[in-house]
């Protein structure tokens, strides 16, 4: 039996979450994950394409890689179905090189999306992030140790992309603690702390499995937007993210 095309949790989400769940071809970028509603499934319209060919006889092949180098995040982005045929039936006009440009252009894309609509957000739009993401149950005590902002950044491994994205969350900061307080004073109480328990949980669920640094960040970054398309959705739960970084207990050092 051959070797599969399979990828971890982590690289998915990964992949999709940096990627906005859109095509990398930089006169496509059309949307390629459509999340579920209350009558359908989340449905996935393109593919999971491999820079260097997965089979060795495939296109822009190289024999040097393992199959784990080949199913990794670094090897792969995200196309449309027309695209990938496009790329695959033409590797002399997409070798390796141009397709390695064309994810990092479309990543950089992305960045300038969120950070043109982190401006425009406003309370409805945190309404929406935070609704899915509250907990009903209270978690316990995490056994994390306050620290200051830049330390978190250094002890949890956090990359300078990283800090850029916090940085452009932070934007937004007065306007989330705003709507968090309007929250408390007008509905919920605990709203902050089941806030802070569901990204709690999901932290929890992907440390265990050992995911750190950059990678883990980018997984609740995909959480707080709810894995959809749209730059909106996107910028609002990065503010939120980014909020609770900064002042509360989320994406801390375990205590030794």
């Amino acid at each position: 039996m051959g070797a599969s095309r399979s990828y971890t949790e982590q690289t998915i989400k990964q992949l999709f979450g940096l990627a906005a769940g859109r095509c990398a071809f930089p006169t496509c970028r059309r949307k390629i994950i459509f999340p579920a509603t209350d009558l359908s499934s989340t449905t996935i319209t393109g593919d999971i394409a491999h820079i260097v060919a997965f089979a060795d006889a495939g296109p822009r092949s190289d024999g040097a890689l393992s199959t784990k180098q080949k199913n990794d995040y670094d090897n792969l982005m995200l196309l449309c179905a027309a695209c990938h045929r496009l790329v695959d039936g033409q590797p002399e006009e997409y070798p390796n090189d141009v397709l390695f440009a064309m994810k990092q252009n479309h990543l950089d894309w992305v960045d300038e999306n969120l950070e043109s609509q982190m401006r425009d957000i406003r309370f409805p739009e945190l309404e929406v992030v935070c609704s899915r993401i509250i907990d009903t149950e209270l978690a316990s005590s995490t056994g994390f140790q306050t620290l200051p902002p830049a330390q978190k950044m250094v002890s949890n491994k956090l990359g300078p992309k990283t800090a850029k994205k916090i940085t452009l969350g932070l934007m937004q900061a007065p306007l989330v603690a705003d709507y968090m307080q309007s929250m408390v004073t007008h509905v919920d109480s605990e709203f902050p702390e089941r806030l802070i328990s569901g990204f709690r949980s999901e932290y929890d669920k992907h440390f265990e499995k050992g995911i750190r640094g950059d990678g883990l960040f980018a997984l609740l970054e995909l959480f707080a937007s709810g894995g959809t398309a749209d730059f909106d959705r996107q910028a609002a739960g990065l503010a939120v993210l980014a909020h609770l970084f900064q002042v509360c207990d989320i994406f801390e050092t375990t205590v030794t």
